[in-house]
C-alpha cells in the first residue's frame, strides 16, 4: 500500500530535485545549489517539501508496519519453540515409560519361565513337551494382545472384509495399519427361521498400543446408525470369556437393583 507511493517518488520526484538543481544524484545536493537562481522558485521549492513530506510520512507509516510484522513473527517463532520444547519433552517421557514398562514385561516373563521350571523340577516331571507347551502358551497370549475382535458386523457373500473394516475404524476417526482380518467360525443357519448368525472377525494389528486406542474409542459406536450393534473386545481365550460373561451378567444384576 504504501511502498508503492514511495517507489513512485523516488523514480520521478528525487531525480527531477537533482536534475533541476545541477546534480548527478542526491548525494551531490547542497543548500547552495538550491540557492542558484535557475535552480527553484518559492513555488517549486513548496511543491517538493510537500512531495518529500508524503514520502516520509508514508515511509514513516510503512516502517511502523514493518516492526509490527516483526514484533509478531518474533513472538510465534517464541510460542514454535517453546511448544518444540514441550514436544521434546513427552516424546523424552514416553520414550523412558516404553523402556520401563518393556523391561518389566522382560523381568515378569523371565520369572514366569523359572517359576515353570522350578515347580517342573520340584515334581520331576520335567519334559520337553511341557516346556514347549508351557513357552507356547505365554507365546500365544503375547500375540493376543495384538489382536482386535469385532462382533456384530454385517457379513455379506462376497464381501471384502478389509475395506469394510476399514471403513468401521475410519467411522470412529482411526486409520489403523492393518496386518490381517479374518472371520472366526462356521457359519451357521438356523433352519427353522432362516437367519444367519453374523461371524465374529479377528483383527490383527501392528502392536497392542492399536488395539487399546481402538477400545478406547468404541464407546462411539454406539451413536451411529449403522454400527449401534457392533462392539470390540480383546482376544481373549475360552477361559477368559467364560470369566468376562460371569462379570458381566453380575454387573447387569447389580443394576437391576
Amino acid at each position: 500500500m504504501y511502498l508503492p507511493v514511495i517507489e513512485s517518488d523516488v523514480k520521478n520526484l528525487f531525480p527531477y530535485i537533482v536534475s533541476e538543481v545541477g546534480a548527478r544524484d542526491v548525494y551531490e545536493l547542497t543548500p547552495e545549489g538550491f540557492k542558484q537562481e535557475r535552480a527553484c522558485t518559492k513555488t517549486m521549492m513548496g511543491k517538493w517539501i510537500i512531495g518529500l513530506s508524503k514520502s516520509l510520512n508514508l515511509a514513516n507509516g510503512l516502517l511502523k508496519l514493518a516492526n509490527s510484522t516483526i514484533t509478531k513473527m518474533q513472538s510465534v517463532a517464541i510460542e514454535d519453540k517453546e511448544t518444540i520444547v514441550k514436544l521434546k519433552d513427552e516424546i523424552i517421557a514416553t520414550k523412558n515409560e516404553q523402556l520401563e514398562s518393556v523391561s518389566t514385561t522382560v523381568q515378569s516373563e523371565m520369572k514366569t519361565y523359572a517359576d515353570l521350571f522350578k515347580k517342573s523340577c520340584k515334581k520331576a516331571t520335567v519334559t520337553q513337551e511341557k516346556l514347549t507347551k508351557a513357552i507356547k502358551t505365554v507365546t500365544e497370549e503375547e500375540d493376543r494382545g495384538n489382536n482386535l475382535m469385532i462382533f456384530g458386523l454385517v457379513e455379506d457373500n462376497g464381501e471384502c472384509l478389509s475395506d469394510k473394516v476399514d471403513e468401521l475404524f475410519r467411522s470412529v476417526g482411526e486409520k489403523p495399519c492393518i496386518q490381517d482380518c479374518v472371520r472366526v467360525g462356521k457359519i451357521n443357519t438356523d433352519k427353522e427361521t432362516t437367519t444367519v448368525s453374523v461371524r465374529p472377525v479377528k483383527v490383527i494389528m501392528r502392536s497392542p498400543d492399536t488395539v487399546n486406542q481402538l477400545l478406547w474409542k468404541s464407546g462411539k459406536l454406539k451413536g451411529l446408525e449403522i454400527y449401534k450393534s457392533v462392539y470390540f473386545s480383546p482376544d481373549r481365550t475360552p477361559e477368559d470369556r467364560t470369566t468376562h460373561q460371569q462379570l458381566v451378567l453380575k454387573m447387569k444384576e447389580k443394576i437391576k437393583r
